[in-house]
């Protein structure tokens, strides 16, 4: 945000930004109008949230919070797209464009929250775009494909209630653990079932039941997330979580809460915003690969869901796993990222190293 107002505020270009923060939000979006009034607007977003996670990376820019670090390159994400606003403010193309950093896509679908203001809808917008880093994609490589692109997320609790005994007197209590693996051995075969027709995920991560070994458990909570490729789907898995649930809490008199808690809209690009990619690829000498359809969750969705968008792969140069406290893209592959940004927003492609020695310097002032 300091960047920003100092952005804005130098060298009499106040008049070419205005920025504006989300109220109960750390999003903030800056507007560019510098086409005509009727014209609508690109928006191109980056998410800005952190992870828990204790940096490993030995760079000389760590994480300053310990505990917490960029482990799926956010930083990356805001860097490009500050990139692609310093290069706006030095070419002054004739568009209008707005740039959206995105609080709280790491699980709380912050791009849900953001479209609920209305902020963004007293904009006509034509297209969202945004891209996301890569680990094992050498940099100058880029990655896409038309249709849906990352699947649907969802997030779900199964806690169930039971009566704690002493171990000796097991007729005296109610094993909320054994309701919870009644429930997981009840629900597998229902998944593997739909799977023989459906393309899905379904995954228990994490369980916790009792406090003493002697004592039979009066709780037991499976956290958990499920992953397909369209609401229907979707749907019937939560039914069937609730259905199995409930049927294990039944054999054993125990009760049971169901939660479900985060979930996306599929990403679906628009196949002409993909061919565009391509093509400023190609003119730009970076390499277009095909990619496949992938079954991470982005809340990017929620933009594709409204306005024809485009979310793409970024190669990082890194070997590491995304969310890995080891996870470093090296600093080469944002140019390319606001080489790429700046040709779809303007249709122009100038290399980002013609802008490097004689504007850094100048911008700042």
């Amino acid at each position: 945000m300091k960047y920003l107002q100092e952005l804005t505020s130098t060298r009499g270009v106040k008049e070419l930004f205005e920025i504006i923060e989300f109220p109960e939000s750390t999003g903030i979006l800056v507007v560019y109008a510098a086409g005509a009034e009727d014209a609508d607007y690109q928006l191109f977003r980056a998410d800005m949230d952190a992870l828990p996670s204790d940096e490993q990376t030995g760079c000389d820019f760590a994480s300053g919070h310990e505990g917490m670090m960029h482990a799926c390159g956010h930083d990356v994400h805001m860097a490009v797209l500050m990139g692609l606003i310093q290069r706006v403010w030095i070419m002054r193309p004739k568009c209008n464009l707005l740039f959206l950093f995105q609080p709280a896509e790491e699980g709380e679908g912050g791009a849900e929250s953001i479209l609920a203001t209305g902020i963004l809808q007293r904009h006509a917008i034509s297209a969202a775009f945004a891209l996301h880093v890569g680990s094992d994609m050498p940099v100058g490589t880029v990655s896409s494909k038309a249709g849906i692109f990352f699947g649907i997320p969802q997030e779900f609790d199964v806690k169930f209630i039971g009566k704690a005994a002493h171990v000796a007197f097991p007729e005296k209590g109610i094993n909320a653990l054994s309701s919870a693996l009644d429930f997981f051995t009840s629900i597998r075969p229902a998944i593997e079932e739909l799977k023989k027709t459906e393309r899905v995920i379904f995954h228990v991560g994490k369980m916790t039941a009792g406090k003493i070994r002697n004592i039979i458990a009066d709780e037991c909570l499976l956290q958990g997330t499920h992953r397909t490729l369209n609401v229907q789907t979707k749907e019937k898995i939560n039914e069937l979580i609730r259905t199995h649930a409930a049927l294990a809490a039944d054999q054993s008199q125990a009760q049971v809460e169901t939660k479900f808690l985060g979930s996306y809209d599929p990403v679906v690009n628009a196949a002409v915003l993909v061919e565009r990619l391509a093509c400023y690829c190609k003119e730009l000498g970076y390499e277009f690969i095909e990619a496949e359809t992938v079954m991470t969750g982005e809340d990017f969705g929620f933009f594709t869901s409204i306005y024809p968008g485009l979310l793409f792969w970024l190669g990082s140069g890194s070997d590491q796993a995304l969310h890995s406290q080891y996870f470093l893209p090296k600093d080469e592959c944002i140019n390319v990222g606001i080489d790429l940004m700046w040709a779809l927003a303007t249709g122009l492609t100038m290399q980002s190293v013609e802008f490097a020695a004689n504007t850094a310097e100048a911008c700042v002032r």
